[in-house]
């Protein structure tokens, strides 16, 4: 069979020819695409109890890391970790995984009030309860606080302000409950829209040593000394403000 050449036929036949490099093109790039987006997206996030186990014990060494770099580091504050080889042998020290919290509550007595506390502190949690920051300890070392003050139903720190030197915070996680006494009560500078993460590291940063009594707060135990609760909200009309409640452990 004779092929006759004419341009209307090659014509044809260039086209066809185009159409099945073009096809061949879009074939690879689709598949380099897919590779590089598999490349980006391999790591797969822990769950929520493998994140907590693994992240426990490191909170106490972030924060206290922060807070030695807010000036609040002394002689009677140990280092992180100093704290942390006491983990090997006191599982007091070490923290706890989320899952395993049943019963997390934060009581003031002088301002009646007893309230559950939730992890996180973006606007959904601290609407319905106390929010914990996440890259602070739960159950020794740096433990932080946050919650309304007006504004919503459960305005849980509304009278956070009347506050003074002494007043006793009960925290409890589980069975294990802990008192705390009130060394300060004050506003500190915040910048506004933070992420969590940096608003708990400007808090530290905003904690001075005169904040913590290392006097008359520690008992018998030293290591109450480097457990401190810390109260956080907001101050009306200050955007750029918070009001800071810091406790020392007395129990």
């Amino acid at each position: 069979m004779k092929i006759n050449y004419n341009k209307r036929n090659l014509n044809i036949i260039s086209f066809f020819v185009s159409l099945f490099i073009f096809l061949i093109i879009i074939f690879c790039l689709k598949q380099m695409t897919n590779l590089k987006s598999n490349q980006e997206y391999s790591y797969v996030m822990p769950s929520t109890e493998q994140s907590n186990e693994t992240s426990a014990e490191n909170r106490l060494a972030i924060a206290s890391a922060n807070i030695t770099g807010a000036n609040i580091a002394n002689e009677n504050i140990v280092s992180a970790n100093e704290l942390n080889l006491d983990q090997t042998n006191s599982n007091e020290l070490a923290d706890l995984p989320l899952a395993q919290i049943t019963n997390w509550q934060i009581e003031i007595e002088k301002l009646n009030l007893t309230a559950n506390i939730a992890e996180g502190t973006g606007k959904n949690v601290i609407e319905s309860s106390v929010g914990h920051y996440t890259n602070s300890n739960i159950l020794r070392g740096i433990i932080a606080l946050k919650a309304y003050n007006v504004g919503t139903i459960n305005n849980y720190f509304a009278n956070l302000k009347e506050l003074q030197i002494g007043d006793e915070i009960n925290y409890t996680v589980n069975e294990n409950q802990s008192t705390y006494k009130v060394t300060s009560n004050k506003i500190i500078e915040c910048s506004e829209n933070l992420n969590e993460a940096d608003e708990f590291t400007q808090i530290l940063n905003n904690i001075k040593g005169n904040d913590i009594d290392n006097e008359n707060t520690a008992t018998e135990n030293d290591q109450n000394k480097n457990d401190i609760l810390i109260l956080i909200t907001y101050v009306k009309d200050m955007p750029n403000n918070l009001r800071c409640v810091v406790a020392q452990k007395n129990n």
